[in-house]
């Protein structure tokens, strides 16, 4: 059985099939390397007796790396692409900062100023964990 990783704020874009790079704390996945599979789920915690745990791809890792976050403005294609790839196309870099820095404990890195939000530029030096994969043939136990 393959380890699984939730992506409940993207499961329209795993559906999809256009989701292939994920952002996690450096302190988790430290295990992960490129070759190893996953399977995609909903959610893994939080879910109500009786609700069971929903599958949404098996994808196989082809890189792990630790970098920066603001190291999402300069990937190839620009940011725009590394937004589409996190299933977060419809959002703005700075968006994508804030919504990573409050989902992952560093509210106190985001202000909110006279002209809008503002992230401070540790926010954007925040280590992440890039986890980027393929989306591998799946068929669900017991379909024919």
């Amino acid at each position: 059985m393959t380890r699984r990783m939730a992506c409940s704020l993207t499961m329209d874009a795993v559906r999809a099939r256009t989701k292939t790079v994920t952002r996690r704390d450096p302190a988790t996945w430290k295990t992960l390397v490129p070759g190893d599979r996953l399977t995609l789920i909903e959610k893994g915690m939080g879910l109500k007796k009786g609700e069971k745990q929903v599958v949404l791809a098996e994808v196989e890792i082809v890189d792990v790396r630790i970098e920066d976050l603001n190291k999402i403005a300069t990937e190839t294609g620009g940011f725009q692409a590394a937004l589409d790839r996190e299933g977060c196309g419809h959002m703005t870099l700075l968006g994508f900062a804030v919504m990573w820095l409050a989902s992952h404990g560093q509210s106190d890195m985001i202000r909110l100023m006279p002209g809008g939000v503002y992230v401070e530029p540790d926010g954007w030096r925040t280590s992440v964990r890039r986890i980027e994969w393929r989306y591998v043939e799946w068929t669900k136990p017991g379909a024919a």
